[in-house]
């Protein structure tokens, strides 16, 4: 019989954005499930089936709050909003970041733990730690796009020292891939990202959308967001970006992504 206390961790590990294949792997290597028994837990998890239509005008259709303010581009949608968290905010935030934040990992083809040279920064899933602010914040950002929150993933802390860095990558996954069958088997493909700087860098550390020109300076509180889909659902290849490399102190932000189809209502 499975255990339930296990069955739960499962359950909140996918609605958090863990992806099916590394769910597996972890519950037959680490928990030392048989693979039946994994077959199992898995395929009797009350999730819905994928939707037989999605319809991204939706996503590209929200409702945004008024207070954000729009960088025009043609059919892409990016946003900036200032002071969207206050500085004690930020400041919690920034220390929690030093406490739980480790080694960034990269997507890949086999959907389990990859490090390269692309990616030096440290990260943490919001979700491990017990501070209040973690869903005060996670709401807000709900809020602010207009979406539910069972469309989205955990939040993700991110700590970059000076000289560490993220190279140009897209945040939805590229049709015709394996990443993108295994990192969208559940809840499909991202469409929002939601991204807030919790402090100022005095020198580098810009977020760098190379094909729109465009080139985000680091500043306390300050939210960006962009739906990195078309309004059909085409992965939006204007939304590549590059997290540049602080130099004069770390970098600090955190960031939130969306999907297009949620597990349990």
């Amino acid at each position: 019989m499975i255990d339930p206390n296990l069955r739960r961790i499962v359950i909140d590990g996918a609605l958090k954005g863990c992806n099916k294949t590394s769910l597996h792997r972890t519950l037959e290597n680490v928990i030392g499930l048989s693979k039946e028994d994994t077959n199992q837990l898995i395929e009797n998890l009350p999730f819905r089936k994928k939707p037989l239509f999605i319809n991204y005008l939706n996503f590209y259709n929200l409702k945004i709050h008024p207070a954000a303010k729009r960088i025009p581009f043609p059919l892409t949608q990016i946003y900036s909003f200032d002071n969207f968290l206050n500085k004690d905010e930020c400041h919690e935030l920034v220390q929690i970041a030093d406490r739980i934040a480790e080694k960034s990992s990269v997507s890949n083809p086999n959907g389990g733990v990859k490090y390269g040279h692309a990616r030096t920064s440290s990260t943490a899933d919001m979700d491990c730690t017990s501070n209040k602010i973690v869903p005060y914040i996670d709401m807000k950002i709900c809020n602010i796009l207009g979406i539910k929150s069972s469309l989205g993933e955990s939040i993700q802390i991110q700590k970059y020292l000076p000289g560490q860095y993220y190279k140009q990558h897209a945040d939805y996954y590229s049709w015709f891939t394996p990443e993108h069958k295994i990192y969208t088997e559940w809840m499909g493909q991202r469409t929002w990202t939601f991204m807030v700087y919790l402090n100022d860098v005095m020198t580098g550390g810009e977020t760098v959308f190379e094909n729109l020109d465009l080139k985000i300076k680091p500043k306390e509180g300050m939210a960006i967001f962009w739906n990195n889909l078309l309004p059909l659902g085409i992965p939006n290849g204007k939304t590549t970006h590059e997290a540049l490399a602080p130099i004069s102190n770390n970098k600090y932000v955190i960031t939130k992504w969306f999907r297009s189809w949620s597990l349990m209502n």
